[in-house]
């Protein structure tokens, strides 16, 4: 029996957004793979909007054109596509699971406060729903979005049962994809920054800034997502809602009594 068919007994639905806009490969690659098995819903922004992290619209009025009752455009980021997918009404359904992607460049480390294909799954994993934030390191349209799709519908088959309770997954998958060795679990890394702006000036006091894009550096750390990704796996990494630095909290608060 396929793995297709095997969840076909038993649809799920599911919300499909992403930050690279509606029309990017990746989105459209894994709806048609999905679309195989499961109930599946794109609520998806009609422009880019990578690095914008959780930012929702709150006073402004968000427009959204339904292609079909299952495509709907959202001008907005990506956090307001998954707001309105499950708290407008716009379908009447209620998600089983909530995926982000697959996103153009890898999503690790530190990259995650800023990316808005994390951010989103985020936003559903804070409203209770088992999301999936899903990268990769294909950064244009040639790359192989089909197979990362083909892997994400067999790690959800395989994982039914654990994907029943809310939790935030965020999956990057290295390329060549039919390369890849496997899964790792691991844990974030550390992303290594080096931002530098382009300066375009307007008069005397006042210029445009203009960031393009940083060079990107990792530390090397067993365990970590960048060793896997690096080492042809796919990493797996659960991330959790809680920020708190309990190492401080507790040299501060040691001795200390609560009522």
């Amino acid at each position: 029996m396929t793995l297709y068919l095997l969840l076909a007994l038993c649809p799920m639905n599911i919300l499909l957004t992403n930050d690279d806009s509606i029309s990017f490969i990746g989105l459209t690659a894994l709806y048609e793979e999905l679309s195989q098995m499961a109930n599946v819903y794109i609520f998806a922004p009609a422009r880019e909007k990578s690095g914008t992290s959780q930012a929702l619209s709150i006073y402004d009025d968000v427009y959204v054109q339904p292609q079909n009752e299952h495509i709907y455009i959202v001008n907005g980021f990506p956090v307001d596509c998954v707001n309105i997918g499950l708290h407008s009404n716009i379908v009447n359904i209620k998600f089983d699971l909530v995926i982000s992607g697959i996103n153009k460049g890898v999503n690790m480390g530190d990259d995650v406060y800023y990316s808005g294909t994390v951010g989103a799954a985020r936003h559903s994993f804070i409203h209770g729903y088992p999301s999936i934030a899903v990268s990769c390191g294909y950064l244009d349209e040639t790359g192989d979005f089909k197979t990362i799709s083909k892997f994400l519908i067999e790690f959800i088959n395989d994982n039914q049962s654990m994907l029943k309770q809310p939790m935030l997954l965020n999956i990057n998958h290295p390329v060549p994809a039919k390369n890849a060795l496997g899964i790792k679990w691991t844990k974030l890394g550390k992303r290594l920054y080096r931002d530098t702006y382009k300066r375009t000036p307007i008069d005397h006091s006042e210029f445009y800034f203009n960031l393009g894009g940083s060079e990107l550096f990792y530390k090397e750390e067993e365990g970590s997502d960048f060793e896997a990704y690096y080492n042809n796996y796919v990493s797996i990494t659960p991330l959790t809602r809680d920020a708190t630095n309990y190492q401080l909290l507790q040299k501060q608060t040691k001795g200390t009594q609560f009522i």
